[in-house]
């Protein structure tokens, strides 16, 4: 996985949720349930989440930006141990 330099993806893409958490999936994806509790944890919080990927290099990766740390903290704490590496980071 490349290096996170939020605080420039953050002003490249103008978001304002600079609490974010990449994933890293399992070789296999996740599971249907995991992806499904994923859904309904981001529809729980409209409007106070971004999404993006990368999968130049193979290094396949869901970036999940929350504007609140509490979001990012919590989808870390339940997601992480799904993924097959996970990273939790603040832009500064």
């Amino acid at each position: 996985m490349r290096p996170l330099n939020l605080a420039k993806w953050s002003k490249e893409t103008g978001t304002k949720c600079l609490h974010c958490v990449d994933l890293i999936p399992p070789s296999e994806g996740f599971s249907d349930s995991v992806e499904e509790e994923i859904i309904q944890f981001l529809e729980s919080r409209p409007g106070a989440f971004d999404l993006t990927g990368e999968i130049a290099n193979g290094d396949a990766f869901i970036r999940y930006c929350f504007e609140h740390a509490e979001d990012a903290e919590a989808f870390h704490a339940r997601f992480a141990p799904a993924a097959e590496k996970a990273i939790s980071k603040r832009a500064t």
